[in-house]
């Protein structure tokens, strides 16, 4: 806990600095504290929609159902993600203990992972489309015109290669099972994708997670009087979010903290706005999960073996 608040007013410090401390202060006297309760009720609907991620990642292909409570639990430890040293760590340790094959288990979270991303990315198309479409100036093209042109034939690249070679590494020893088991991840969310029920709560509970967490991170912006454009907003912090704060080591404290300032003043932001409001938002998303991950550390503990049910394909 020290090492990251430690990380987060180290970097916070460094970007003041080059923004300039005086116009920082000036930034800090525009603090309207009203905003701050948006944060707050952002990042609690960003936390329904990652339950709902979840949930739907294990409905995909899987002969073993977890509980609701038992999902619950793990996804509660692993939303702040600052008790793992990144990847999912934790996460892992709570699955195989309430009764996950091993392999199964990391397949899963590198797929949640990839669904993170790859849902963010593909917001962050469209609205690069949409930027590209309106002609505005803001960001620039360096920054819209790949989001507009990589996502999609990368994501179809991906599903390609999942299908083709997923397979023949699958279960092998050393680095060939580690790639068997990230193809097997990518197979996972193109199942999603090519047959979205009953499992439609995985995509639009991820999307709905990065809305909220977009409007909490916006929320914290306009807090010190920054209102910004929310598509070029959008792009920024897409840009930005290098990881995500649950794979991340310690939530990413104070690597995202540096970065999300830049990609974001990219998009014609104020720096030392920029600055501020994103230290605000990186701590409320480092403090306000860590109660809740607290609090089920007991749970963990106590996670109990799931009876074996048939395949699903078996049971319909």
């Amino acid at each position: 806990m020290a090492m990251a608040v430690v990380l987060e007013l180290a970097a916070g410090a460094g970007l003041a600095y080059l923004a300039g401390f005086s116009r920082v202060r000036v930034v800090l006297l525009s603090f309207n504290p009203a905003w701050v309760a948006v944060v707050f009720g952002a990042l609690l609907v960003s936390f329904t929609g990652y339950l709902g991620a979840y949930w739907g990642i294990f409905r995909v292909e899987t002969g073993r159902s977890l509980s609701r409570r038992q999902i619950g639990t793990v996804a509660a430890a692993g939303f702040g993600g600052f008790l793992a040293s990144g990847g999912g760590a934790l996460e892992r340790y709570a699955l195989e203990k309430a009764g996950t094959d091993r392999g199964d288990a990391r397949a899963r979270l590198l797929a949640l992972a990839g669904l993170e991303q790859g849902v963010l990315a593909l917001g962050a198309c469209g609205t690069a489309i949409a930027v590209l479409a309106s002609a505005s100036s803001q960001p620039t093209a360096g920054f819209t015109i790949p989001w507009a042109v990589i996502p999609v034939p990368g994501l179809v690249l991906a599903f390609w290669a999942a299908e083709r070679y997923r397979h023949r590494f699958a279960g092998r020893p050393g680095w060939r099972g580690a790639l068997g088991t990230f193809l097997v991840s990518v197979h996972l969310i193109r199942e999603l994708v090519i047959h979205p029920w009953p499992r439609a709560s995985a995509s639009v509970g991820m999307a709905l997670f990065w809305a909220a967490d977009g409007l909490a991170a916006w929320s914290a912006l306009a807090a010190f009087g920054l209102r910004m454009n929310p598509a070029a907003f959008f792009v920024g912090f897409a840009t930005g979010m290098v990881f995500t704060r649950r794979t991340g080591p310690l939530a990413g404290a104070g690597i995202l903290a540096l970065v999300l300032p830049l990609t974001i003043w990219a998009g014609d932001a104020p720096f030392a706005a920029a600055v501020v409001g994103v230290f605000v938002y990186r701590l409320l998303c480092i403090v306000l999960p860590l109660p809740l991950s607290l609090a089920v550390l007991p749970a963990l503990r106590d996670l109990e073996e799931v009876s074996r049910q048939p395949p699903a394909s078996e049971r319909s």
